[in-house]
């Protein structure tokens, strides 16, 4: 047995750098022994397509010492048996899972592309009635800066007017003060000529008697 693995040292060519990874063919099965060769026992039977980490290689017999991705097993496999891409049947699996991922990729952009379009008309609309009450507001804007001046307009025509006002007002205080001073003016006028007249008739009384004896005796 030692003589065994001694020959088995001496031809195995150790690799000391990283593991590779490999794939077992399409193969149905393909056994991992203990050793390199078919007088060692099977470790367990691989699937095509099962991942392995290449340890190391036996050139001299074509095996390869292998460990199992999924349970990490260490064994001696064939190196024919060994591929450094997955199995049609896997890439195959991969390119369908792919494609279904890349169409339902393309039906979510596609239904993106659907709710961005309609937002975008919705957005549209929206802009045209902005611009309709935009335009709506300026004309608004523009009465009322145009009823402002004419307010201000107004205001100033007011002021004038009542500053006209308050000038006939006094104007017309005055006129009253003065048909009032006129008015008692002529009032004095008319009492001083009433009271020449009668002034008169009392004279004309006193003296008329006189003037009638004269006259009777001049007769």
């Amino acid at each position: 047995m030692w003589v065994r693995w001694l020959s088995l040292c001496l031809l195995v060519v150790a690799s000391t750098g990283h593991a590779q990874t490999r794939y077992v063919t399409d193969r149905a099965v393909i056994e991992l022994r203990r050793g390199p060769s078919t007088e060692y026992l099977i470790l367990r039977n691989l699937e095509s397509g099962a991942e392995v980490q290449v340890l190391e290689q036996d050139a001299s017999n074509g095996y390869s010492r292998v460990r199992v991705s999924d349970q990490g097993t260490e064994g001696w496999i064939l190196t024919r048996f060994l591929t450094n891409e997955p199995i049609a049947r896997d890439r195959l699996s991969v390119s369908e899972r792919n494609l279904t991922a890349a169409r339902q990729r393309v039906t979510t952009l596609e239904t993106e592309v659907k709710d961005l379009s309609t937002e975008l008309a919705a957005t549209k609309t929206d802009l045209e009635k902005t611009r309709g009450t935009h335009a709506a507001t300026s004309q608004e804007l523009t009465e009322i800066r145009t009823a402002a001046a004419n307010v201000v307009a107004i205001r100033d025509q007011n002021t004038s007017l009542q500053q006209q006002l308050i000038q006939r007002n006094r104007e017309v205080e005055e006129l009253t003060t003065t048909n009032a001073r006129l008015a008692s003016r002529n009032n004095q006028n008319w009492f001083v000529v009433g009271a020449a007249v009668l002034l008169g008739g009392i004279v004309i009384g006193l003296i008329a008697p006189s003037l009638r004896r004269k006259r009777r005796s001049d007769w």
